[in-house]
């Protein structure tokens, strides 16, 4: 998993392990699209204590709520919901690994085809970490949601979370390059950090008119978070000296950042967010990902838009209707 996501760092050398265990995708994006979009399930989304997630089955168990992480290469799973489900571990722990944790795979999650759902769909063979969850959630370094799911339970479909209509959209599986609504850029596959886990990095963002490489994280609640070694390039040394700093409680297992003014945060010339511009920075706390990308934004960034992400054809869209 990245740095910023799930609440404490010897797990990274796990899902660095799940991310050569599982396929995940290629790093380019197609150069056509030939195929009108069309979603298979529209759900509600929820806001579990900030971060967008909904409801869904695991096989034929009872409705839980999962948080959506685009950061994370691995699901997670609650493992008394896990081991209530009959999952059992798929691969050995390396060594180092947080006790009780286990790498598995959860066969079916069920989303939709419940009231106020439109469709369904089913996401197979998810690629998932068991673990107890309830002391992390009772010290906030975690939502109280009984797990996530990560992009690789995406894996060649259309992820939409629409943040105006409160709704989340999934595609069926893609066989064939689908059309990309509104203005796209691509998205690749990239580590965080020289020995981390692949996570999502996109194009297509900027901060003062000035272009970013930038990890997308769905549960970073802030907005534009800039790491060390891109400062400089992106003409904010002055802003980084900032005192003030905020904390994010899913971060890291609970953070500060420090915090200043931006003059403007967009997505192909499209302005984001719906407050005044906030651009942050890494205080010791923070893990950097060794300057393989400038920067990660956060759902401070995504409030009034409609945030898309293929992850067949590696495309992202984000539209302010």
């Amino acid at each position: 998993m990245s740095g910023l996501r799930l609440c404490f760092r010897a797990t990274i050398a796990v899902t660095a392990l799940m991310s050569l265990t599982y396929s995940v995708h290629g790093q380019t994006a197609p150069t056509s699209k030939t195929e009108t979009l069309k979603f298979a399930a529209e759900v509600t989304l929820l806001d579990c204590e900030g971060v967008p997630c909904i409801e869904a089955r695991i096989g034929e168990g009872k409705t839980l709520k999962l948080a959506l992480d685009t950061g994370n290469v691995s699901s997670v799973l609650d493992k008394d919901i896990a081991d209530a489900a009959g999952l059992k571990p798929t691969k050995a722990m390396p060594p180092g690994a947080p006790a009780g944790m286990f790498i598995t795979a959860i066969p079916a999650v069920h989303i939709g085809g419940t009231a106020g759902a439109t469709g369904e769909v089913t996401l197979r063979e998810v690629p998932t970490l068991g673990l107890s969850l309830g002391e992390m959630i009772g010290q906030k370094q975690m939502p109280d949601v009984a797990g996530t799911l990560a992009y690789t339970a995406f894996k060649d479909r259309v992820l939409q979370i629409d943040f105006v209509a409160h709704k989340v959209r999934i595609s069926e599986l893609l066989t064939k390059p689908a059309e990309c609504g509104g203005v796209c850029d691509k998205f690749s596959l990239i580590t965080f950090g020289k020995k981390g886990p692949a996570i999502v990095v996109a194009e297509g963002f900027a901060i003062n008119g000035k272009p970013v490489t930038a990890q997308v994280d769905t549960m970073y609640t802030g907005t534009l978070l800039v790491y060390t070694l891109s400062i400089d390039k992106l003409g904010l040394s002055d802003a980084a000296k900032s005192e003030k700093t905020e904390s994010f409680p899913f971060t890291d297992g609970g953070v500060d950042m420090k915090s200043a003014p931006a003059n403007k945060e967009s997505f192909q010339n499209t302005t984001l967010g719906v407050s005044a511009p906030i651009v942050y920075f890494p205080t010791p706390d923070v893990h950097e990902p060794d300057g393989m990308f400038d920067a990660t934004v956060g759902l401070g960034l995504f409030y009034g838009s409609v945030l898309t992400l293929d992850f067949r054809d590696m495309t992202i869209s984000v539209v302010k209707p």
